[in-house]
């Protein structure tokens, strides 16, 4: 998503300040004050050379009103940083306890034909904020709104291990996420030489996206398994699975929509007891592969 420039170094100081934790933007906040209050509550007393001020003095007599400012704007917006940081976060933790609450009921009283995905009632700032908890989950630092490229190139920074990883996040309801998404974050990661990234939908990929990402530092999540992350939360790294994060060694891929497939068991029919691989967006796909 496309998102406002920064234009002031106030703006800018508070961007920083809402990706540190919040300890550290508090303590920041306090460092900061005493810093610029020692230097602007110094008596000022002119001394007189020759008939004329000291120059250092009239430096410090013009900068004097910017520095009493300061000394509480700075540690302001250091505090409203942090604020703005955990108000976010608590945001994202109060989405994926919705989440789970829709998926719980919806598992108990509604069929699978007709259940819905809970990210369809989302905007998606709500859907960033529950993707950066999805990621959270898994032991991750999580910096919402990053400011890469046009489309909000990155949408979330994720940090772990001393390591950066970027997201894009794509709340598209019914269309799927194709190539030229899965290579404009590729060429942003290239470009930043960072660790690797994902791109996260709440459908599902293309099949010549899910070609492209293979072998790169790309992990690509779809609906299916942002739901196993937040469901399951199991520890997981990128760097051992930067392809397809929360996918399992067995579980093969939808060759007509490219989406993750699940192992279901035929209920009726000549093949009624026999185990297959069903689509996980059945019945938008009624794609199977039968075990051999």
């Amino acid at each position: 998503m496309s998102r406002k420039r920064r234009t002031s170094p106030l703006e800018g100081l508070m961007d920083i300040a809402s990706t540190l934790p919040c300890w550290v933007s508090l303590i920041l906040a306090v460092i900061s004050y005493f810093v610029l209050h020692h230097y602007a509550s110094q008596a000022l007393t002119p001394q007189i050379q020759s008939g004329s001020y000291v120059p250092q003095n009239m430096t410090r007599i013009m900068f004097q009103p910017l520095l009493m400012a300061l000394q509480y704007l700075v540690p302001f917006v250091f505090c409203l940083g942090a604020a703005i940081s955990a108000v976010k976060a608590f945001k994202g933790r109060r989405l994926a306890q919705q989440y789970v609450s829709i998926e719980s009921t919806q598992k108990a009283a509604v069929s699978p034909q007709n259940r819905t995905k809970p990210t369809d009632s989302m905007s998606w700032q709500q859907f960033e904020l529950l993707v950066g908890q999805a990621f959270r989950l898994l032991g991750y630092r999580v910096i919402d709104g990053g400011e890469t490229g046009a489309d909000g190139g990155v949408d979330v920074y994720l940090k772990k291990d001393g390591e950066t990883f970027f997201v894009q996040c794509k709340h598209w309801k019914t269309k799927s996420v194709g190539v030229s998404v899965v290579r404009e974050l590729y060429g942003v990661i290239a470009a930043a030489g960072v660790k690797g990234g994902f791109v996260v939908t709440s459908d599902y990929f293309t099949a010549e996206a899910v070609a492209f990402s293979k072998g790169k530092k790309l992990g690509l999540i779809d609906g299916v398994k942002l739901k196993k992350m937040i469901l399951a939360a199991k520890k997981a790294s990128p760097e051992s699975v930067p392809e397809q994060p929360e996918a399992t060694s067995e579980a093969p891929v939808c060759p007509k929509c490219a989406s993750s497939m699940v192992k279901r068991k035929a209920r009726q029919g000549a093949n009624a007891g026999n185990e297959f691989w069903g689509c996980s967006r059945f019945p938008k796909c009624r794609s199977i592969i039968n075990i051999k």
